[in-house]
C-alpha cells in the first residue's frame, strides 16, 4: 500500500509537471508584406506602462527580459543602438490584459501614447484579430508580449506573445529564454513561413470578422 501510494504521488507529480510545462505557450505573427532583411539595427522604447504593470513592477525583472530579448536579436544578426540613435526597429515588450477598457480611457487622455513609448498598442486593425485569439481568448496572468516597431512609419511589423508563469523566476528565465529562441528563429521569415502567415492572418480575420 505505502509503495502504491508512492508510485500514485509520483505519477500525480509527472502529470503536473507536464501540465505546468504545457502552459507555457508562445504565439508568433509578423507582417508578411515586411522586407525584414532592411532590419539591422534595434533599441528600445521606454514605456512607463511597464513599470505600472503588476507584472513587470519589478525592475529586475524587466532588465532580464530586456536583455534576453536584445541577446535573441543579436544572434538573428541584429545590432543594439542607443535610442537617440537612428535605429531600424523599436523594440517594447508589456504586460498584456485581457480587459482594455481602463487602459483605453488612459489612452484618451494621452493621444501622443507616451506611456506606449510614443507607440499605439496595435490591437485594433489588422492586429486586432491576433491580440482576440492569442492575448484575450487565452488570457492568463504572466501573459507578456514583445513587439518590433518600424520607427519611420509607426507600423508594427512583428509581436511575439508569451504566456506563461512568472512566479517561479528560475523557471520562468529559462522558459523566456527557450521561447524567445523559438520565436526569433523566424528573423527573417522565409518565403515560405510568409505565405504560412498570410494564410495564418486570413483565417483569423475570416473567423472574427
Amino acid at each position: 500500500m505505502i509503495w502504491t501510494r508512492i508510485l500514485r504521488a509520483a505519477a500525480f507529480a509527472v502529470c503536473a509537471a507536464g501540465a505546468l510545462a504545457a502552459q507555457d505557450k508562445v504565439d508568433t505573427e509578423f507582417d508578411p508584406a515586411v522586407d525584414f532583411t532592411r532590419f539591422k539595427t534595434f533599441s528600445f522604447v521606454p514605456a512607463a506602462n511597464m513599470a505600472m504593470s503588476g507584472t513587470l513592477k519589478d525592475p529586475e525583472l524587466r532588465e532580464r527580459i530586456r536583455n534576453f530579448i536584445g541577446g535573441g536579436l543579436e544572434d538573428r544578426g541584429l545590432t543594439e543602438v542607443p535610442r537617440d540613435q537612428k535605429h531600424d526597429l523599436a523594440i517594447r515588450f508589456w504586460a498584456a490584459v485581457q480587459n482594455k477598457q481602463s487602459v483605453e480611457v488612459n489612452l484618451s487622455t494621452d493621444p501622443y501614447w507616451t506611456d506606449w513609448g510614443g507607440f499605439p498598442p496595435y490591437w485594433t486593425g489588422a492586429w486586432a484579430y491576433s491580440y482576440q485569439e492569442y492575448v484575450v481568448k487565452n488570457y492568463q496572468e504572466g501573459t507578456l508580449v514583445a513587439d518590433l516597431i518600424d520607427p519611420v512609419s509607426k507600423e508594427l511589423v512583428w509581436r511575439t506573445v508569451f504566456k506563461q508563469d512568472l512566479s517561479d523566476r528560475v523557471k520562468a528565465y529559462a522558459a523566456l529564454q527557450k521561447n524567445l529562441a523559438r520565436s526569433f528563429s523566424q528573423l527573417p521569415p522565409s518565403e515560405k513561413e510568409k505565405k504560412e502567415m498570410e494564410d495564418k492572418r486570413r483565417k483569423l480575420k475570416t473567423k472574427y470578422m
